[in-house]
């Protein structure tokens, strides 16, 4: 086999190799990226759905909502203070105003609380959400589960833009 024979089996095989490294033949090898959890909605201008130009009505990306760091303290014995770390939301809005919603539920412990911002239309700009610490009463259970909500709403359009239910462990 002559050198220039062997430099394109050569580089045959990398290609090959690189290929099915990357591709879906491997799972424990993954090089796309994750999906993006930001919501983007677009409508055409004035309505006219021949229209080839759209226009922006309503983005929201969630930059910090914190799940995972919720926690429980115990305060006394008959009760537990749930700690609630603020959300970070990135929107940016059309021509309506929209409300963002960032919820904090545990059912177990018959707890529920929102705080709600509204978004002016022509905004874009992260927007702060701050659920005061709450006090729960206390459980037999060692653990609860609790459910935080990221809710977008406007005139014409309402949707959930991230919801996560994690474990919360209760101190003795």
């Amino acid at each position: 086999m002559d050198l220039e024979h062997q430099c394109v089996v050569v580089t045959a095989l990398c290609i090959l190799l690189v290929t099915f490294a990357a591709g879906p033949l491997v799972p424990a090898i993954d090089a796309t990226d994750s999906a993006d959890k930001s919501v983007d909605l677009y409508s055409s201008f004035g309505g006219n759905e021949e229209s080839v130009s759209v226009d922006r009505e309503l983005f929201v990306s969630p930059q910090r909502v914190p799940a995972e760091t919720l926690s429980l303290e115990r305060t006394n014995t008959d009760s537990h203070r749930l700690e609630i770390p603020d959300a970070l939301v990135y929107v940016e809005t059309g021509s309506e105003p929209v409300a963002v919603t960032y919820r904090v539920s545990v059912p177990e412990l018959n707890y529920s609380e929102n705080a709600t911002s509204s978004i002016s239309p022509g905004t874009d700009r992260s927007v702060p959400l701050s659920i005061p610490d709450g006090s729960v009463a206390d459980t037999e259970n060692s653990s609860v589960e609790a459910t935080v909500t990221v809710t977008a709403e406007s005139d014409e359009v309402a949707f959930t833009v991230t919801e996560e239910t994690v474990a919360l462990e209760v101190p003795e």
